[in-house]
């Protein structure tokens, strides 16, 4: 299934626009009169009919709407320190989008090595983009600005925080066994290679934080997102 972004304009009407319309008409060949299938980013996903096509869009006539398609209940937060390359951070943005997160917050900490060349904000929204259509999904997730550590910690809490720490007592397993269902809520802090000071664990603790480990190797940053991310998706089956 193609699935395209759409922007609404009425009660029963949408638009493609731009790269959007391009890949529908000029990559795709598709015409008035077909059926295609698209979201708009906010949690609905649409059965559309092409009504006409123009050189830079492609209006619609939505037949079927699908609340809440390929999301989940299960709300996931990720904060995690931004990375030196920026090639690795588009990875991991990419992936934490796949394995079902619904906002991404970069947060500084200590340890955190300042990234190589300036991200492109355009390019981020892409990656997003595209990686909420290839795996199914119909609300994009937020990328938010930067934030400290402290000031991530201010945010409101959930359900469920749980911090990453190669030195925690307790690990994710076991942490885990304690939460068989998922909650409705869940922040997940992932920190820089050189992972967080004692003070900013005791800073997450504070703010109702749970350090765990994921054994007894030791992951990069992008690759510990990843695998936390897949065992919560692993544990609770969505």
């Amino acid at each position: 299934m193609q699935i395209f972004l759409a922007e609404l304009i009425g009660h029963n009407q949408a638009l493609l626009r731009g790269s959007e319309a391009h890949h529908c008409t000029r990559v795709l060949r598709h015409r008035a009169g077909d059926v295609i299938h698209c979201i708009d980013g906010r949690g609905n996903k649409y059965v559309g009919t092409i009504e006409r096509v123009e050189k830079e869009e492609v209006l619609l006539r939505l037949d079927e709407r699908e609340r809440e398609w390929g999301e989940k209940s299960c709300h996931i937060c990720l904060g995690v320190s931004p990375l030196r390359l920026k090639d690795r951070f588009e990875w991991l943005v990419e992936k934490a989008v796949e394995l079902g997160v619904n906002e991404i917050v970069p947060v500084v900490c200590a340890r955190t090595f300042p990234h190589r060349g300036k991200w492109k904000p355009a390019r981020l929204e892409n990656i997003l983009l595209t990686a909420t259509k290839q795996c199914k999904r119909s609300r994009i997730p937020q990328l938010h600005p930067p934030l400290s550590l402290p000031d991530f910690l201010q945010r409101q809490p959930a359900a469920l925080a749980l911090m990453g720490y190669c030195e925690a007592p307790t690990s994710l397993k076991q942490v885990l066994k304690q939460a068989p269902e998922a909650p409705a809520s869940v922040v997940v802090l992932i920190g820089p290679e050189g992972d967080f000071s004692q003070e900013e664990v005791a800073k997450a603790q504070a703010a109702g934080y749970r350090p765990v480990h994921f054994g007894p190797g030791r992951l990069r940053t992008e690759t510990a997102v990843a695998f936390l991310l897949s065992v919560l998706k692993w544990e609770w089956g969505y």
